[in-house]
C-alpha cells in the first residue's frame, strides 16, 4: 500500500484558481478494542494485586502489634509472679505461715530414700515424750489379715 492510495489522489489545481487545503485522514480509523481491553485488564489486575499485598502486610503488622502487647503483658505478669514467689519462699515468710497453721519446728526427722525405698531416722512428736517409727513394707502394699 502506498501513501498515495491511502491519502487519495489530489487533483491538480485549476490554472486560475487557488488550491484549497483540505483535511485528509493520515490513517484509517480502526477500532482496536482488544488491545485496549487488555491494557485496562492489566492495570486493574496490577492495582488489585497491590491492594491485596498492602492488605496482607497491614494485617501482619496488626497481628504483630497485638502479639507485642501480649508479650509485654506476659512479661509483666512473669516478673510479678517471680517477685511474689520469691517473697513466699523466703524463710521468714515460711516461718510465719507455719506459725499461723500452729506448726512448730521438729526435733527429729525421718527420711525416705527413693532409690531403694528404705526409711532412715526416727520421727518423734514435738514434746519428745513418744517416738514414732515409720516403717513401710518393701513392696509398698500392706499384708492381708486373716480373720
Amino acid at each position: 500500500m502506498t501513501i498515495s492510495s491511502r491519502i487519495g489522489r489530489v487533483s491538480a489545481p485549476a490554472s486560475g484558481s487557488r488550491a484549497r487545503a483540505r483535511a485528509v485522514d493520515a490513517a484509517p480509523a480502526t477500532a482496536n478494542n482488544g488491545f485496549r481491553l487488555l491494557c485496562v485488564f492489566l492495570v486493574a489486575l496490577t492495582f488489585t494485586a497491590v491492594l491485596l499485598l498492602n492488605t496482607v502486610r497491614a494485617e501482619g503488622s496488626y497481628v504483630l502489634s497485638n502479639l507485642e502487647v501480649e508479650a509485654t503483658a506476659l512479661h509483666d505478669q512473669k516478673v510479678t509472679l517471680a517477685d511474689e514467689l520469691a517473697g513466699k519462699e523466703s524463710s521468714d515468710s515460711l516461718a510465719k505461715a507455719a506459725t499461723k497453721l500452729k506448726m512448730v519446728p521438729s526435733t527429729s526427722t525421718a527420711t525416705l530414700r527413693l532409690s531403694d525405698g528404705s526409711i532412715t531416722g526416727v520421727a518423734s512428736k514435738v514434746d519428745g515424750s513418744r517416738t514414732l517409727t515409720v516403717d513401710l513394707p518393701s513392696t509398698g502394699t500392706a499384708p492381708a489379715k486373716d480373720d
